[in-house]
């Protein structure tokens, strides 16, 4: 008997939440919608379990911390260290799945590009893959949250599937990085809640759909990034250092 996959469109508005503070720098608009629509309360909501709550809880401690209405200063702060994170790669954490996967640790590699593969799929491309390559967090993240609007269970599956090949095996260490070397409460917050919440969307899909998550083999696996190995890093990021 199929189960009832309306849950899926609250998962859905929740990863949207995530993705606008993973897509660009926190505006006052943004944030007071945050604060009016108890965003906090949302997330408590849709992860209820024990694990999640310190999480939530920081998230909400962070909205709350702000000022309202937010002042100029504030949103340059969070701008300057969303830049850090995402635009100048001062933080060395890339956003895209190609650095994490692949052993040379260089921008549109084959994981890019496999990515692109299910993308067409779904007749989607994205806007600029030269400006912002197909396996980044964001585009990951909003096919996701695509597949999640369709609202049929082969799409749910495709979700799942999607998830564990290519979001799964770098997102959750790009988040955790991120929290380790943000300051500002928000964006540490965001992250540590992005990584909470696609672990209970995987779940939530495969109780939905009985697609059971895939793990890599010892030979698939690539090992992760440390803070040690990020700190001594020469891997070639655009804009960073010189291209071959």
């Amino acid at each position: 008997m199929n189960k009832d996959l309306s849950i899926l469109e609250p998962a859905r508005y929740g990863l949207s939440l995530l993705i606008r503070l993973h897509d660009r720098e926190a505006d006052a608009d943004f944030l007071h919608g945050l604060r009016e629509n108890d965003a906090a309360g949302f997330f408590a909501e849709i992860l209820p379990d024990d694990a999640a709550k310190a999480d939530v809880a920081a998230f909400d401690a962070a909205i709350t911390a702000l000022p309202d209405p937010v002042d100029t200063g504030t949103l340059d702060e969070l701008a300057a260290e969303y830049a850090d994170v995402y635009l100048t790669h001062s933080y060395r954490i890339a956003p895209t799945g190609s650095v994490w996967l692949t052993e040379e640790k260089l921008e549109r590699q084959e994981p890019m590009f496999a990515v692109r593969e299910w993308y067409d799929h779904y007749d989607v491309t994205v806007p600029d893959w030269r400006l912002r390559s197909d396996d980044h967090i964001v585009h990951e993240l909003q096919f996701i949250e695509l597949l999640l609007g369709l609202g049929s269970e082969t799409a749910a599956r495709d979700a799942a599937r999607f998830m564990d090949k290519h979001v799964m095996v770098w997102v959750p260490d790009f988040c955790t990085l991120m929290a380790q070397r943000c300051e500002q409460p928000l964006l540490i917050a965001g992250a540590r809640l992005t990584v909470r919440y696609l672990d209970a969307l995987r779940n939530l899909l495969e109780d939905l759909t009985g697609e059971a998550r895939w793990t890599p083999s010892e030979e698939e696996k690539i090992a992760p990034y440390s803070l040690s190995e990020l700190n001594e890093d020469i891997a070639y990021v655009p804009g960073v250092s010189e291209s071959w």
